[in-house]
């Protein structure tokens, strides 16, 4: 049931890091504010997912 868990979250977190990878590139082609804001939403989100990845080994 863990190596489940385990392998559950690495799917979420990959489809989270993809998520806002294409959140980036979506706003790059709008030239507007929302298309800063999406870029800004998505580098918010790697931020954080790097951050609750580093968490783990301090």
């Amino acid at each position: 049931m863990e190596g489940n868990k385990k392998w559950i979250m690495i799917i979420i977190n990959a489809a989270l890091v993809a998520l806002c990878l294409a959140l980036v590139i979506v706003g790059q082609r709008n030239i507007a504010m929302s298309g800063l804001g999406l870029q800004l939403l998505g580098l918010g989100g790697i931020l954080l997912l790097l951050y609750l990845y580093n968490k783990k080994y301090q």
